[in-house]
C-alpha cells in the first residue's frame, strides 16, 4: 500500500491532470456513476480499492462503507488521487472527479458541476443491514431476526427497517428536482429489486417466492427513479445481476446471492442510459474484473451521456 500512494504522492500533477476532470462546453457529456460498498474502508486491500476507483473509468461513486479505523478511507483516495470528495455522515461519501458544489436540505445528497452550465445531484445511501429478508426467507438465522415464511411478511419486515430512510431521501430528492438537473442514486440497500423476486425468477429458481420489495418499489414510484441496470437488463433470468457477493460459497458457508447494489437515475431527455456493468473478481460474475477485487459486494457501474 506505501508503494502505491507514495507513488500518488511524487506524481500529482500526473493524476490531477489524468483523473480530475476539467470544466468542458455545454452540450452532449459522458458520465460514468458507480455504486460501490468497500467493506469496511477497503476491504482486503486499501490499495485495490483505490485501483478500482481508478481503473473502473468512473466518474461519481457513490461509497458505502467507507471508514476503516475511525478514517474515511474514501475521501482519503479521493485525495490521493486529486479528486473531489463529501463525507455523508454513516460511512457514505461521494467521491468525484467534478467539484461536489453543494449539499441537499437533509445532506443525504450532493450538488456537482460538470461545466459552466451542467449540472447533476447525487445520492448515496447504505440501508439498514439488518434484518435481511432473503437469508430469513430462505432459512437463515441471522442477527437474531425471525425466519420468515411469506412475501407479507418479507416486505412488513423491510418497511419497518428501511421505511423511513427511505422516505427522508425521497423527499430531498423531489425537493433537488425543482431544480431541473438529472439525479443519481446509488447505494447498498441491503434488500433486493421489486423487479427481480419475480413469478418469472421463481420458476428459473432464482428466488424463493415472488416479492415486491418496498424499497426499490417507492424510489421508482414515489421518486421517480430509474434502475439503471435493470433497464438495460431487462430480463431478471438472463441477467440476475447478482452484486451479493463475490465471496465462494463453501460446504460450510451457502449463500444467497442477489442484486442489492444499485445505480438509479433521473432526468427526462436531458440524460442516455448507454451501458451497465458489474465490476467484481475475475470470472463470469463480473463484466470488468480486478485479479484482486477487495470487497465482498459487486461494484455497479452505469454509464450515460447528458445533454
Amino acid at each position: 500500500m506505501k508503494q502505491f500512494f507514495c507513488s500518488l504522492l511524487l506524481l500529482p500533477f500526473f493524476f490531477s491532470h489524468l483523473s480530475c476532470k476539467p470544466k468542458q462546453e455545454n452540450g452532449p457529456l459522458s458520465l460514468k456513476v458507480m455504486s460501490f460498498n468497500i467493506w469496511h474502508g477497503g476491504g482486503k486491500s486499501v490499495e485495490a480499492t483505490g485501483r478500482v476507483f481508478f481503473e473502473s473509468g468512473a466518474d461519481i461513486i457513490g461509497v458505502q462503507e467507507s471508514f476503516r479505523d475511525e478514517k474515511n478511507m474514501a475521501v482519503y483516495l479521493a485525495d490521493s488521487l486529486g479528486w473531489y470528495s463529501s463525507d455523508l455522515g454513516g460511512g457514505r461519501s461521494v467521491v468525484s472527479r467534478y467539484p461536489i458544489i453543494g449539499h441537499s436540505a437533509n445532506r443525504l445528497g450532493v450538488k456537482i458541476q460538470l461545466s459552466d452550465n451542467q449540472f447533476v445531484w447525487m445520492f448515496n445511501v447504505h440501508l439498514m443491514y439488518c434484518p435481511y429478508e432473503p437469508y430469513q426467507l430462505n432459512g437463515i438465522h441471522y442477527c437474531g431476526a425471525p425466519l420468515l415464511a411469506t412475501a407479507e411478511e418479507a416486505i412488513a419486515s423491510a418497511l419497518s427497517t428501511r421505511k423511513a430512510d427511505v422516505e427522508m431521501n425521497i423527499s430531498d430528492i423531489l425537493e433537488v428536482r425543482k431544480e431541473g438537473y438529472p439525479i443519481f442514486l446509488t447505494g447498498d440497500f441491503n434488500e433486493p429489486s421489486c423487479l427481480d423476486w419475480t413469478a418469472k425468477a421463481v420458476e428459473a429458481e432464482l428466488c424463493k417466492l415472488p416479492v415486491v420489495w418496498p424499497s426499490t418499489q417507492a424510489f421508482m414510484e414515489k421518486g421517480g427513479l430509474i434502475d439503471s441496470y435493470r433497464t438495460f437488463y431487462t430480463d431478471e433470468v438472463e441477467q440476475p445481476g447478482y452484486t451479493w457477493t463475490p465471496i465462494p460459497e463453501t460446504e460450510a458457508y451457502v449463500e444467497v446471492m442477489d442484486r442489492i447494489d444499485f445505480v438509479f437515475y433521473s432526468g427526462g431527455e436531458k440524460i442516455q442510459l448507454v451501458n451497465a456493468q458489474l465490476v467484481g473478481e475475475e470470472g463470469p460474475g463480473a463484466d470488468i474484473s480486478f485479479a484482486d477485487f477487495p470487497s465482498d459486494h459487486r461494484a455497479v457501474l452505469s454509464s450515460f451521456v447528458l445533454f
